[in-house]
């Protein structure tokens, strides 16, 4: 994935989780992840792979087709 691939993808994310009024720590607990790991999807540092984009759909009450929609 690349860099700008990494920021927009993570911009959704943070986008979809404000609009649920959901803070990091709240999606964490529901993926069973660290709150640092969440934040280092929004920001790019980090590279999800399919198994945690599944788990942030969920986490998220999204389909995968709103994750990535106009990525």
């Amino acid at each position: 994935m690349s860099r700008e691939i990494r920021r927009r993808f993570g911009s959704r994310i943070r986008e979809l989780r404000q609009e649920r009024k959901m803070r990091q720590l709240d999606l964490a607990v529901n993926m069973d992840v660290q709150e640092s790991y969440i934040s280092n999807i929004e920001t790019g540092a980090k590279e999800p792979c399919l198994e945690v984009i599944e788990k942030l759909a969920k986490g998220l009450g999204v389909s995968l087709r709103k994750i990535f929609w106009d990525l």
